[in-house]
């Protein structure tokens, strides 16, 4: 959808008085937000069915999107590129789930080394998505509440021999490091 399609939108609102004129551009931030997330959950649905793997694309969802909300990293400049890239990141997870070999240690190693990157980074703005010191402190506190909260259920469901969904939980662990690490090199290394 472009631009104008929103715009229409919410002056539609503004005209048939659901809205304020003064709220029109929150609610067209909104409407281009909600628009997004749910192509990208569509899509994921559809890549997940035809990998024959929808539970896993919705637990690997369901476990990144909080971490990643909240633990930030790179950002793509556009929409178009952020769903370019939210699409090959779902295809090389459902082939990671289904191709990763089912190694404890590896899983162990993989938690440890990006879940190490989310507890001392995160959160991490950047340009398209900075953060004040207000939102530096509270988004810390949530990351790692998510990401306790995640390894718990990673230790349940090890220990119930779901080791399927601890793939799946581990994965969106993984990706989430990778996008702040890949802000880092951003950041540092290309002083962007």
């Amino acid at each position: 959808m472009t631009n104008k399609v929103f715009e229409r939108i919410t002056d539609g609102l503004v005209k048939n008085g659901t809205i304020n004129a003064e709220d029109k551009e929150i609610y067209e931030y909104g409407l281009k937000n909600i628009t997004a997330m749910a192509l990208n959950i569509v899509t994921t649905l559809i890549i997940g069915f035809i990998f024959g793997m929808v539970l896993q694309s919705v637990l690997f969802m369901g476990a990144y999107i909080p971490l990643r909300s909240y633990a930030g990293g790179v950002h793509a400049r556009t929409p178009l590129r952020c769903y370019m890239i939210s699409v090959i990141i779902t295809i090389f997870v459902l082939l990671g789930i289904k191709y990763m070999p089912n190694n404890d240690m590896l899983i162990l190693s993989f938690i440890f080394i990006f879940g190490s990157v989310l507890f001392i980074f995160a959160p991490i703005g950047d340009e398209n998505k900075p953060l004040d010191e207000i939102e530096i402190k509270v988004f810390k506190k949530r990351t790692r509440i998510i990401f306790f909260a995640e390894i718990v259920l990673i230790g349940l469901f090890w220990a119930l021999g779901y080791t399927w969904i601890v793939l799946c939980m581990t994965i969106s662990i993984v990706i989430a490091g990778l996008m702040i690490i890949a802000r880092i090199i951003r950041e540092v290394i290309l002083k962007r």
